[in-house]
């Protein structure tokens, strides 16, 4: 075997990884769960705030939809935070409470959107339900929570003939109240605990048990490879589930280095992050400073590392589009598989200046990956990231990165096999520095 083929079997090896994660997680909760368990078999332990911690201890916390993970290296409280920040949902439909509705003999469901996705992507797929159902606990305040996924298709939004919109293909303005009812069965009449009923089958309770759930809609066809030499992935929530799997799975394989590793995947970044579970929340900053106690450090000691950080904030980026060119920089076009892309904005909607961009330069350099940049058309506004967030509450140099991809937002997104090598290469060599 060439050193060429070989290189193509790993890279396609981990694209494979990433598409069997991205597969077993089809809402923010089932995402935390799988870098959970890719955690634990890297050694990664829970964290117990009141024992201490010592160098070479590697720790896991679950917060809900949201996972945390840390790595304590040599002269932890002389280093800094080596930090990767992400986020673990994408922009969906969210079945609303009480949501059965009956019409002309179909059952539907009654959705919300949740963030900005692109609601025209949705229809004529096969959808499948996943999320958390709440079961009557021990005490009112402590539920039990159990995760839940209906694999199996059950729903599908269909569209209207041409026949009977002759102007569908001039564009049609998606009215989510009217038009994001999915069809999840035929019927005369509106049975009793539909959801309830299936989702206790699913879990073995019975329906009574149920008090509550929080389900989305999500695509039932798995993420695949594209092109002439299966050079690019095709595969729902790429945006941002891509760059969460990347970030862990590069922490798990890291070396061990002075100071503390860390990967932050919040939940509700396309809403905000304006939540416990959220990159507002003080959450990841008294974690932090909760490790550094549990050292035998000090507040001025946390102080002081902050001082010595760097974070990256890992969220996907826009590729050039190939029928679309004109929606590009004239000078700044990432493309796929042309490396991991640096995002600047005079907004600031982006942590990056020109001192954080030349870090990260300097690393994709020694990790031997190319490095693009992307600037927003300056009559175009662009999105932001969990990185402005988490600089509001940890004053540390920060710089925005991304895979190039097409279609962000889409309920499938492309983007390229190498970009995710790349990355991945170039986040294990940014936990493993001195």
């Amino acid at each position: 075997m060439t050193d060429a083929t070989r290189q193509d079997v790993s890279l396609r090896r981990q694209a494979e990884e990433l598409l069997a994660f991205i597969r077993r997680s089809p809402t923010a909760w089932q995402a935390a769960g799988q870098l959970a368990s890719l955690l634990g078999e890297a050694g990664f332990r829970p964290y117990d705030s009141q024992r201490p911690l010592q160098t070479g201890d590697r720790g896991l916390v679950g917060h809900g939809s949201a996972l945390f993970a840390f790595s304590v290296g040599d002269n932890p409280l002389a280093g800094g935070f080596r930090l990767v920040g992400a986020h673990n949902d994408s922009p969906g439909l969210l079945v609303k409470p009480n949501s059965v509705v009956l019409s002309e003999g179909c059952l539907k469901l009654s959705t919300e959107v949740y963030g900005g996705p692109l609601l025209h992507t949705w229809f004529d797929r096969p959808l499948a339900l996943a999320g958390r159902v709440v079961l009557t606990g021990s005490r009112p305040l402590e539920p039990e929570t159990r995760l839940v996924s209906l694999e199996r298709p059950l729903l599908i939004i269909p569209n209207v003939a041409i026949h009977m919109n002759r102007t569908a293909n001039d564009g049609t303005k998606v009215e989510p109240q009217k038009m994001l009812l999915p069809v999840i069965g035929l019927a005369d009449a509106k049975p009793d605990q539909l959801l309830e009923r299936l989702l206790a089958e699913a879990l073995g309770v019975m329906p009574e048990a149920i008090l509550d759930y929080d389900l989305f809609l999500h695509d039932s066809t798995p993420g695949t490879f594209l092109g002439l030499e299966d050079e690019l992935i095709a595969s729902p929530r790429l945006d941002n589930l891509g760059l969460a799997f990347a970030a862990t799975t590069a922490l798990a394989a890291a070396e061990p280095r002075s100071g503390i590793s860390v990967v932050a995947c919040f939940d509700h970044e396309e809403i905000g992050s304006q939540t416990r579970e959220g990159a507002h929340s003080l959450y990841l900053r008294d974690l932090l400073e909760k490790i550094v106690l549990s050292l035998g450090g000090s507040r001025r000691d946390f102080l002081s590392m902050l001082e010595r950080s760097f974070l990256v904030s890992a969220d996907q980026a826009h590729a050039v589009h190939p029928n679309f060119g004109e929606y590009a920089d004239a000078t700044n076009r990432p493309r796929i598989n042309g490396g991991p892309v640096i995002k600047r904005a005079a907004s600031r909607s982006y942590t990056s200046d020109a001192a954080t961009a030349a870090a990260f330069q300097a690393l994709c350099s020694q990790a031997g990956v190319p490095c693009q940049t992307f600037v927003n058309r300056s009559d175009l506004r662009g999105g932001s990231t969990v990185g402005p967030v988490l600089t509001e509450h940890l004053p540390i140099p920060a710089v925005d990165v991304g895979n190039p991809i097409w279609a962000m937002h889409s309920i499938c997104e492309t983007g390229g096999v190498a970009d995710h090598a790349a990355m991945l290469a170039v986040l294990r060599l940014f936990f493993s520095q001195d």
